[in-house]
Order: structure tokens, then sequence, then C-alpha cells
């Protein structure tokens, strides 16, 4: 190539947030024209390797999917888009709230290798490659104003974010802080007057109060999609949803507004059927795994293992489950809401995880997989420093686990496929 991707992060070096396009020499348009074509090549690399049969089951999830740099780009309210959109960091914010508000949530997650060679130069050398690749994706040039973005803080590159990419300068942001304690009173109570915070931020996004009726009602839309969502997981264990499409079908989740998506399950899981001749089954944890990047479950799955469960925060966690409240006032609904993503919540950046390591073990052993794959991106330090704890815990329960340590690459990929070859003999 005369001119490496990469020369992108060091034109963009000085503006993280991407200047207008009057403000880029030719050399950089060029640049930005070559990495928009490489993520077009991305996405379409995953469809060549679907069947016209599967293409068509994962035809509303694919469009959804391949559309999302653009709605980056474009502030996620492109022309005829009814509702105002708002972009989210991390899984800890409720999607009810947005429902019954009228506003499209939209949570920011970017597996482009392409996007992650044009981050710009600033940004620190061993940083977490979904960053990177968020950050040169937002580097491609915006043709839109300001964007809403609710960041938890949860892992410190979540937290640096909106500085690194610049939009601390440009974005409407809210934050809501995390109490990385779950047990005690002070950290749930803390937690519940952070989502009425969001709840409040958001109405003066509408300029419209969310009443409680909507909130009920938007509760209840959930947790009958939550129901779907558990026939879909159950199909998943049985072998009778591929990788590949579960990848698919999740992180268009988090991009779709929930009637769209519910719609597209439903038609998918009435032509779901078994495979022919089950593989080793395995339990998939750690780092995110963001579209287009297929790389860990297309690789197990060509080693002769399936990926049936995980509590990934980009597939089965990023579905958080029905909310119990008890009873149908506002206080309850906000509380429930917030016990959902709190308590609940398996994310590594919380002090107290002890529950979240018995919870991985109690789903491996009812669910009958053989094993553990622990998928940690470089970079990516909460998944990296839970890796030990996580290796002696399954250890000590009589479960073996296979740690890999991967990046935004293809160069490893030969490695990590004799390693998970080896991995699926030892359980066979």
């Amino acid at each position: 190539m005369e001119e490496k991707t990469s020369d992108l992060a060091k034109e963009t070096a000085k503006n993280p947030a991407a200047a207008g396009a009057s403000r880029l020499s030719a050399r950089q348009e060029r640049l930005i024209k070559r990495t928009r074509t490489r993520m077009g090549q991305e996405a379409g690399e995953i469809r060549q390797r679907l069947t016209t049969e599967e293409t068509e089951r994962l035809a509303p999830f694919l469009a959804v999917l391949e559309a999302f740099p653009k709605d980056v780009l474009s502030g996620g309210d492109s022309p005829g888009t009814p509702k105002k959109t708002v972009f989210s960091l991390c899984v800890q914010v409720p999607g009810e709230l947005f429902h019954a508000a009228g506003l499209s949530l939209k949570r920011l997650a970017c597996g482009s290798f392409a996007a992650k060679d044009a981050a710009p130069g600033h940004l620190p050398a061993l940083s977490c490659p979904m960053v990177k690749s968020l950050t040169g994706l937002l580097g491609l040039g915006r043709d839109s104003g300001p964007l809403n973005l609710v960041v938890p803080t949860t892992c410190d590159w979540v937290v640096k974010f909106a500085a690194l990419s610049g939009l601390d300068q440009t974005a409407n942001l809210h934050f809501m802080e995390l109490p990385h304690l779950r047990e005690g009173e002070g950290a749930c109570n803390r937690w519940l007057g952070e989502i009425k915070a969001l709840k409040t931020w958001l109405e003066a996004i509408t300029g419209q109060a969310i009443s409680r009726k909507a909130l009920l009602a938007s509760v209840k839309i959930f947790n009958r999609a939550a129901t779907l969502f558990d026939t879909l997981c159950t199909l998943r264990r049985a072998q009778a949803v591929p990788g590949i499409d579960f990848f698919l079908i999740m992180n268009a989740f988090s991009l779709m507004d929930l009637e769209a998506w519910v719609q597209g399950v439903k038609v998918y899981v009435e032509s779901a059927h078994p495979c022919n001749g089950l593989k080793i089954s395995i339990f998939l944890s750690g780092s995110p795994v963001a579209f287009p990047n297929d790389k860990m479950i297309r690789l197990i799955e060509n080693a002769g293992m399936a990926v049936t469960g995980d509590d990934i925060c980009t597939l089965e966690r990023g579905f958080p489950g029905a909310a119990a409240f008890r009873d149908p006032s506002e206080y309850s609904l906000l509380h429930a809401l917030a016990d959902r993503h709190h308590k609940a919540c398996a994310c590594p950046t919380f002090a107290d995880n002890r529950r979240r390591l018995d919870r991985l073990v109690a789903d491996v052993r009812n669910s009958g997989m053989r094993g553990v794959i622990f998928h940690v991106l470089k970079g990516c330090h909460p998944f990296d420093m839970e890796a030990g704890l996580v290796e002696q815990h399954l250890g000590k329960a009589g479960i073996r686990v296979l740690k890999i340590e991967t990046d935004y690459v293809v160069s490893d990929e030969q490695n990590i496929i004799t390693r998970l070859e080896a991995f699926s003999r030892s359980l066979g």
C-alpha cells in the first residue's frame, strides 16, 4: 500500500474528534476514504461466510450493524429517523428509560481493525482496542451536531473515552458514577440516585417528563422481550443457534429499537433447527466481542467447539434480563432497574466480585459445558487482572480453562487456532 491506514493516526493526532472536511488535506481525505473502504470490506467478509439462507434469516441484524459507522458519524439522527438518538458506553444504562422517553438508545462498541489502525497517535500504545477503534471511527469525520452520550464510570478506558476522543469538547455528556461495591445499602442508594439523575437528563433532551405510565409500559415490554431472549439462549445451548448468528443478533440488539429486534428474533427462532453433529460445548468469558470482529467466535468453531454460553457484555450479558418490581409506583420501577443494572451485573470492575465467579462455575456445570475460554483483549486491564482469579476459581471446581490474549489483528490467528485445537482435544 502506498499510504498505510496508520498514517491517518499521525495526520489526525492533533485533532482526535476529527475536523470538518474543509480542514482536511487531500492526503487525509484519501486515507479516510481508504479506511471507510476497509471497514466496508470487513463487514462484507462476514456476509461472505454466511449461506444465502443464513443471510436472509439475519438480514435485519446485518443491516443495522453495517449501518453503524454511518449512524455514529451522523449522530444517529439520520434523515427519516423518527426518534432522537442517545449513545451510551457499557451496559449499565437501563434501556427502559430511553424507551419510555421516546428515545433510541445505541451502545457504542466497535470491532473494526481498520478503524483501530486509524486511531489518533496520542492514545497510549497499549490502549483498549475497542476504545482505539471507536476513536478511529470518530476520526473519519462527523457531519452532524453534538452526540448525546451517557458514560457509566466502569473501567478507566470508558471513563477517559470522551477526553481521548475529543468528545468532551463537542458532545452532550452525562456521566453516571457507578459504585464499585454492590452489596452495601449505601452503594445501592447512590446508584438509584444516578438512575434518577439519568431520567432527569433524558427529560431535558426531549423536553417532556417520563410518566410513570410510560415507564411501566416500557418495563413490561422489555420483560416480555426477556422471555424471548431466554428462548434464544435455550436454543443456543442446544446448538440450534450458531455462534456467528448469536454474535450478530446480540451486537444488533445494542443498536436496534426493541420492537424491531423482537420481531427479527421471533422470525429467527421460528426457523431455528439443531445442527448436524454436535460440537464440544464451551463457555466464553472475558473481553467484549464487537462487530465486525468475529475472530474468536469463528476460530473457536473452526477448532471443533461451539460457544453455547457466555458472560460477555456484547453478547448474553448485553440483555440484562427482566426487571422485578414490587408495585407499579415510579419509585419501585426505578429501584428495580437500578438493582438489575448494579447488583446483578457481572462486570469485572466491581471490587466484590465473588458472586461473578460463583455464577460462572454454576453456569458451566448446570449447562453441561466442557470448559471455559477466557478471552482478553490486549489493553483490557479489568479482564486481564481477573484472568488469574478465574483460572484459580474454576480450577478448584475442576473446570478446564484456556486464556487467549489477542488484539485487533489477523497475524495471531494461526497461533490461536493451534491452541484452541489442542484445548478441544484435551476436552474430547
